[in-house]
């Protein structure tokens, strides 16, 4: 279940800054704000964390990045979610194909996670020691005493 919200979450990550994207390339060209792209990051600490236009237009770089590589992979989930959602209107499904249909509906989601934390790792190796500090305190995440993060075991 816990991977199912993330997905969403992702998604609805991916849609809003679509969103915020297709609006301000009607605001004008050349017109970008990258700002909506750098909130869904950080917020609500995006303005403690004083980005450079810098660090901001790579972030925005990142994401764009990753949304794009996810894209096909938000395709195929849906695609699989479908084949789910119509073997169980043929009675009880074969449990064989049920079994496929799943691991293949789990690979993407799985695909989708590490295209996300990859993401999110190349952000925080563009922050500064002190905008990393404010970000792991902010998420309740430890760092050692030289300010790099602690590895989950």
């Amino acid at each position: 279940m816990k991977w199912w919200f993330l997905s969403i979450s992702f998604l609805a990550m991916i849609v809003a800054n679509n969103s915020s994207t297709i609006a301000q390339e009607k605001a004008g060209p050349g017109v970008k704000d990258f700002s909506s792209s750098v909130d869904q990051v950080f917020a609500p600490i995006t303005d403690r964390l004083n980005l450079t236009q810098e660090q901001q237009l790579h972030i925005a770089a990142i994401i764009t990045e990753a949304e794009v590589r996810a894209d096909p992979l938000f395709q195929s989930l849906t695609v699989a979610d479908q084949r789910l959602s119509e073997l169980s209107f043929f009675g009880v499904p074969d449990g064989d194909r049920l079994k496929e249909l799943c691991d293949q509906e789990a690979q993407i989601v799985s695909e989708i996670m590490q295209l996300r934390v990859l993401a999110k790792a190349e952000i925080i190796r563009l922050l500064t020691t002190e905008q990393r500090a404010i970000v792991a305190q902010h998420f309740n995440i430890k760092l050692t005493s030289k300010g790099i993060w602690n590895q989950p075991r």
